[in-house]
């Protein structure tokens, strides 16, 4: 069963008092094999799921941000279906490099905020995410205390 691994806030700084204004958010769920889901903060709704390379996560959030938030290319994906969908983020991922995805990014008003966990692949990533012309936060780790089945006992490790 996945776990999910991360979360990622997508929307508007809050310039007066820092924070994000969230409009949208990526649930990061890890396995055999991760999958990033795209939803909208009202209604909950799931906008398309992918199962990208694990080397390439912080790639394909800026992609998602890109086609389906940002919505730079198109009016609305509100109206596709699931297959129209799928086949409009390939087409995007064949068409467009992600130096063109950064340029655009550099024009819209956007913060990103990770929220990482432990055990997530994108711990091996963060220096990706400077790469992007966006705002962003970070949150990984500080300490955990856990419950481990394995030996009976509850663990507390500090980062």
């Amino acid at each position: 069963m996945a776990t999910i691994t991360a979360f990622i806030l997508i929307g508007k700084a809050h310039h007066n008092q820092s924070g994000v204004i969230p409009t949208h958010y990526i649930a990061l769920y890890e396995s055999d094999h991760p999958s990033l889901s795209l939803y909208k903060f009202d209604g909950n709704k799931e906008i398309i799921r992918i199962r990208p390379a694990r080397e390439k996560l912080v790639d394909n959030i800026y992609l998602l941000i890109h086609t389906f938030i940002l919505k730079a290319d198109v009016d609305s994906t509100d109206g596709m279906n699931g297959k129209e969908i799928h086949g409009f983020y390939n087409y995007r991922k064949n068409n467009i490099t992600y130096e063109q995805i950064m340029e655009s990014i550099k024009t819209y008003d956007l913060k990103v905020v990770f929220n990482i966990l432990v055990g997530s692949t994108l711990l091996n990533q963060l220096d990706r995410i400077k790469d992007y012309p966006s705002d962003f936060e970070v949150t990984t780790p500080k300490f955990r205390r856990e419950y481990n089945n394995q030996t009976g006992k509850v663990e507390f490790i500090e980062f």
